[in-house]
């Protein structure tokens, strides 16, 4: 029932990770490829070749942290399961937000974007799971709400990029404040 959902703090807890999860991956499927492009100066096909290595770094992620989780929880350490792979993941996130942007050059800087997206995904599979936890058989009311928080952050993302790179010069502000989200959520 919504009032039993709107009592749970795990269900808050857990909609507010899942909303600061979203900023580092709506910004990899909207404004990743001209940020690389603008911020490196490159055509088109290298800035999509550059941009399309986190969002597989991402993919590996989910599989890893799947596979935490099924070993973690297969030990008898049900709670852990779920909280360890995503905070090592949202860490990860931080770490390689911060990283990318004192990289001088592309290289480097896709290499710790492509840790914060193998991060940010390493929160998938314990934040599904934790849907069924948490929801039993109401886990598809309890999925939904959380993925409405997700949805919610990246609303707030699509155009907060262009607003902070327009305020500031410079996309470094962004990548801070994700990055200070990410270590929250952590």
């Amino acid at each position: 029932p919504i009032g039993h959902m709107l009592r749970s703090k795990g269900l808050w807890l857990m909609m507010v990770q899942y909303l600061f999860a979203n900023f580092t991956t709506f910004f990899c499927l909207t404004w990743l490829y001209p940020h690389v492009k603008a911020t490196y100066n490159l055509n088109s096909a290298d800035a999509g070749l550059y941009s399309m290595i986190p969002l597989l770094c991402g993919a590996a992620g989910n599989i890893v942290s799947g596979g935490l989780v099924d070993r973690i929880y297969a030990s008898g350490r049900h709670a852990l399961s779920r909280k360890l792979p995503a905070i090592a993941g949202f860490l990860l996130t931080s770490l390689g937000l911060v990283m990318s942007v004192q990289q001088s050059t592309v290289g480097p800087a896709i290499v710790w974007l492509s840790l914060a997206v193998f991060g940010v995904d390493m929160i998938l599979s314990p934040s599904w799971s934790f849907c069924i936890d948490i929801g039993g058989q109401h886990a598809g009311q309890v999925s939904g709400t959380m993925n409405m928080a997700g949805n919610i952050g990246s609303a707030i993302i699509g155009p907060l990029f262009p607003t902070l790179l327009l305020w500031t010069g410079s996309a470094n502000v962004f990548f801070y404040l994700v990055a200070a989200c990410s270590g929250l959520a952590a």
